[in-house]
């Protein structure tokens, strides 16, 4: 994803458009500070934020609160636009992103 789905013009805009974007290593140790005002390594907030692998996007609203998260990479770079849909339209709070991908590919396929 790193390589072949963040780069595209296409996905950057969508969600430079739509989110604010925080890349956390992991296993850094650059200290960071979280919606709360503490400051920890980027090591610590994940393990704080019980991320065991990578990648891990975690979707937080206005107020620091989680609102959904995705782990692993998605397929292609529209299943990735499909996910900031997801979220940026409030989808998460009626179904299941595999569900919602069900519906996008349906609709794709007319």
């Amino acid at each position: 994803m790193k390589e072949k789905v963040f780069p595209k013009a296409e996905v950057y805009n969508f969600y430079k458009e739509r989110f604010l974007i925080f890349v956390v290593n992991i296993r850094g140790d650059v200290e960071i500070t979280d919606f709360k005002g503490a400051t920890m390594s980027e090591k610590k907030y994940t393990r704080d934020n019980h991320v065991r692998a990578t990648p891990t996007f975690i979707f937080f609203d206005l107020n620091g609160n989680e609102v959904t998260r995705y782990l692993g990479a998605t397929q292609t770079d529209t299943e990735f636009i499909w996910l900031g849909e997801y979220v940026a339209n409030g989808v998460y709070k009626d179904m299941p992103f595999i569900k919602y991908k069900q519906q996008r590919q349906k609709e794709k396929a007319k």
